[in-house]
């Protein structure tokens, strides 16, 4: 059980650190799932997987949002 500081700051128990591979240094996000939240170790990483392929025909991503937004006049 983590316990909250002042600072409302935890500190990660050493199996979940053991079991993520967190290192000192490292980012990691908190997101809520349902009820619950999930650490995510390497937010930024997790985020770009959901987004790679997205562009499989090529398209850069100004072309994206012009076609999501409509072009600008």
């Amino acid at each position: 059980m983590a316990k909250v500081t002042a600072k409302y700051q935890i500190t990660i128990p050493p199996e979940v650190r053991g079991s993520l591979n967190i290192q000192p240094g490292m980012d990691i996000g908190i997101v809520k799932k349902g009820n619950d939240f999930v650490i995510v170790v390497d937010p930024i990483n997790a985020l770009k997987n959901v987004w790679r392929g997205r562009f499989k025909d090529r398209r850069t991503t100004d072309d994206y949002m012009d076609m999501v937004r409509g072009k600008p006049e």
